[in-house]
């Protein structure tokens, strides 16, 4: 059986013949070309379902291991949270046995910012992003926006 690929190129070959063409042979031939390209896409479609479904089981799951991965992280830095409290109200700075060495480390300084609105601008970074919705609210409405349009595109449907 010919691949859609091949159909299609068979699909315009035959229509460059047209007016070469006896016309009842012509429709023939187009005819079941057309009916094996419907064949194709039912077939397309088929698959199109089976692997629809596959990726939507696999970002469920995908899901639930992200899920218990956060979940997992959690119960580990309550864990090492309840030790650090323990071994600071006990004055344990080190553990040390022949399988772990645990003890407390002071972190690198970080920076924490107290109040915002006093530092000064050239410490800030700034972003800017465009407000899609915004703007295509007011393309519809016939406005001008410098540097944006309306475009409309298509894609395939499968019910």
């Amino acid at each position: 059986m010919a691949t859609l690929y091949e159909l299609t190129g068979k699909y315009h070959q035959l229509l460059d013949l047209a007016e070469d063409t006896d016309p009842t042979l012509f429709n023939d031939t187009m005819d079941s070309i057309t009916d094996a390209i419907e064949d194709k896409a039912v077939g397309y479609a088929k698959v199109d379902k089976e692997l629809d479904k596959d990726e939507k089981a696999l970002k469920d799951e995908a899901s639930r291991l992200s899920a218990r991965a956060k979940s997992i992280s959690n119960n580990r830095k309550i864990l090492k949270q309840n030790l650090q409290e323990a071994m600071e109200t006990t004055g344990k700075e080190k553990i040390k046995t022949n399988e772990f060495t645990i003890y407390i480390q002071n972190n690198a300084p970080s920076v924490r910012l107290v109040d915002e609105s006093k530092i000064p601008a050239y410490l800030s970074k700034t972003t800017i992003v465009p407000n899609k919705t915004r703007i295509k609210e007011l393309l519809k409405k016939g406005k001008d926006v410098p540097g944006a349009e309306l475009s409309t595109s298509s894609s395939l449907r499968i019910r």
